[in-house]
C-alpha cells in the first residue's frame, strides 16, 4: 500500500518550543532545526514560528534577565523545557505586544503540561508576575556598568560587549548591538551567467515582488516585498550584499585560474564564475563532502560550468601538482561569524572568547598553506564575516611579517566606485551592519610580487 505524506499539524508555539529545545541541548543550529520543524508545521503558523525562534535567540540574554528578576531559581539552573517555555511566554508578553497576555501565558503553560502540574503551575505563576510587573522592570544602566548595560539591553554576551566597548564609543557600540537585534535585509544576487540585474529587477517587479538595486554591490538586488523567493531559481542566488563584494574584490578575469579554498556552500564560488563569464577554471575545495554536495547543486542550477569541486582540507597538504599555481586564490576562512549575528543569532549564545583565539590560529594556518599556490604576479583575497582584530587585521599583519613577497593592494582599486565607503585607510574592505545595513565582513587583497 502506498504511504501517505505525514500530516503537517505543528502549531507555531510547539514548533518554536521544539527548535529551542534542540538548540539549548547543543544538538542543532537554528536555521537547520527551524527548517525541519517548519516542514511539519501548518503553513499559516510558519511566520509566527519563525518570529518566535529568531526573536527569542536575538533577545535571549535580556529575556533570561527578566525571568531571573521573577524567580528564586535562576535561569542557569532551570530545566531546558521549563526555561524555553518561559522564554516563549516572556517574548510574547514583552516583545510581541499584539498577542493578548492571556494567550501568551496559557499557550506557554500548555507546552509543559505533560511534564506535570507542578511545572505548569510554576510557569503560570512566573509569567503572570512578569505580566503584572512589566512596566516596573529595572535594567542595568550605563552609569553603573557599561558592559553589563549593553549586554542586557541588547542581548550581547558581556565578554563581547567589553571587547566592543574597547574599540567603539558607547553610542556606536550601542548602535551596532541594536542593529544586530533586527532581521537582515533580503538580498539576492543576479546570476549574470543567464540574465542581467536590470532584466531580473523588471521580471521580479512584474510578478509581484517589490525590489530595487542595492547600494554597493553591482549584482545585488534588495527585496522589500517578498512573495516567495525560490531557492532553486536559476536567475538568482540568495546572498547578502557584503558577501557579494568579496568576489568583486578578487576580480578574476575570464580565462584565469582560480582556487577557492573554503568554497561551500557556493555563493562566492558561483559569483566568481559569473564574473569570469564562465570562462577559465575554478577549483573549489571544502573539507566536508555534504557541503560540497550543496556547492555542486548550486553550480548546476546556476549554470556555472567551470567549477571543479574537490573534497579536501585546505589547512593541510593539497591534492595539487607541484607546479599548480593560480592567478587568484580566495581564502574565505572559517570564523567566529560575529558579523552575521542578524541572520544567525544562535552564534552569540555558543561562541566564547577562547574560540576566537583558536579560530585565529586556524585562519593563520590556512593563509600560510594557501599562499604558496599563488603565482608570481597573482593575488590572494582573505575574508571573514567578523570584526574581531584577531581574525582580521592581526592575521594580515602577522602574515606580511613572514611573507615580504606579498603586499596589500588597496581594495578601492578593484571595487566599483559605489564601494568606496566600504574601504578603510589601510585599503581593507570592512562592512558593518549598523553602517551599511549588511553583514559584517573584512577582506584584504594581497599581491604576490
Amino acid at each position: 500500500m502506498k504511504k501517505t505524506d505525514r500530516k503537517t499539524n505543528y502549531s507555531a508555539r510547539f514548533s518554536a518550543f521544539t527548535v529551542l529545545g534542540k538548540i539549548s541541548s547543543g544538538k542543532a543550529y537554528a536555521d537547520i532545526a527551524l527548517d525541519n520543524a517548519l516542514s511539519l508545521t501548518d503553513e499559516p503558523e510558519r511566520p509566527l514560528a519563525t518570529e518566535l525562534v529568531y526573536g527569542i535567540l536575538r533577545n535571549q540574554i535580556k529575556i533570561d534577565y527578566i525571568i531571573d528578576l521573577a524567580v528564586s531559581i535562576k535561569t542557569k539552573r532551570l530545566e531546558h523545557t521549563v526555561l524555553n517555555a518561559l522564554r516563549l511566554g516572556v517574548y510574547q508578553l514583552i516583545f510581541l505586544t499584539k498577542i493578548p497576555p492571556s494567550a501568551a501565558i496559557n499557550e506557554s503553560v500548555n507546552l509543559i503540561k505533560k511534564e506535570g502540574a507542578k511545572k505548569a503551575g510554576f510557569i503560570n505563576a512566573v509569567l503572570r508576575r512578569i505580566d503584572r510587573e512589566r512596566n516596573t522592570l529595572r535594567f542595568p544602566v550605563k552609569e553603573d556598568n557599561e558592559a553589563r548595560a549593553i549586554s542586557v539591553l541588547y542581548s550581547i554576551p558581556e565578554w563581547l560587549a567589553k571587547r566592543w566597548l574597547e574599540r567603539f564609543e558607547w553610542n556606536e557600540a550601542s548602535e551596532l548591538c541594536k542593529t544586530l537585534l533586527t532581521p537582515p535585509p533580503k538580498v539576492i544576487r543576479a546570476n549574470t551567467i543567464v540574465t542581467s540585474k536590470d532584466a531580473l529587477i523588471g521580471e521580479l517587479n512584474k510578478i509581484g515582488f517589490t525590489v530595487a538595486p542595492a547600494l554597493y554591490a553591482p549584482d545585488a538586488i534588495v527585496i522589500t516585498k517578498d512573495i516567495g523567493l525560490n531557492p532553486k531559481a536559476t536567475e538568482y542566488y540568495i546572498q547578502d550584499e557584503a558577501s557579494q563584494i568579496v568576489a568583486r574584490l578578487l576580480s578574476p578575469m575570464p580565462g584565469e585560474s582560480v582556487l577557492d579554498a573554503c568554497a561551500a556552500p557556493g555563493g562566492k564560488t558561483t559569483h566568481i564564475a559569473a564574473i569570469m563569464r564562465n570562462a577559465g577554471f575554478i577549483i573549489a575545495f571544502d573539507r566536508r563532502a555534504s557541503r560540497l554536495a550543496t556547492l555542486k547543486n548550486a553550480s548546476n542550477r546556476l549554470n556555472a560550468t567551470i567549477i571543479l569541486p574537490v573534497a579536501t582540507d585546505s589547512a593541510f597538504a593539497l591534492p595539487l601538482k607541484p607546479n599548480a599555481f593560480f592567478d587568484a586564490v580566495l581564502v574565505d576562512a572559517p570564523c567566529s561569524g560575529l558579523g552575521v549575528l542578524r541572520r544567525s543569532p544562535d552564534i552569540k549564545l555558543r561562541i566564547t572568547e577562547a574560540d576566537i583565539k583558536d579560530l585565529a590560529k586556524k585562519q593563520s594556518a590556512l593563509l600560510e598553506n594557501l599562499s604558496g599556490q599563488v603565482k608570481k604576479g597573482g593575488h590572494l583575497v582573505y575574508s571573514v564575516c567578523s570584526f574581531e582584530p584577531e581574525e582580521t587585521d592581526l592575521i594580515i599583519k602577522n602574515f606580511l611579517k613572514k611573507h615580504p613577497e606579498f603586499k596589500v593592494e588597496n581594495a578601492n582599486e578593484y571595487l566599483p566606485e559605489t564601494c568606496a565607503p566600504l574601504t578603510d585607510k589601510d585599503g581593507f574592505l570592512r562592512t558593518f551592519p549598523h553602517k551599511h545595513n549588511s553583514d559584517g565582513f573584512f577582506a584584504a587583497r594581497l599581491k604576490k610580487v
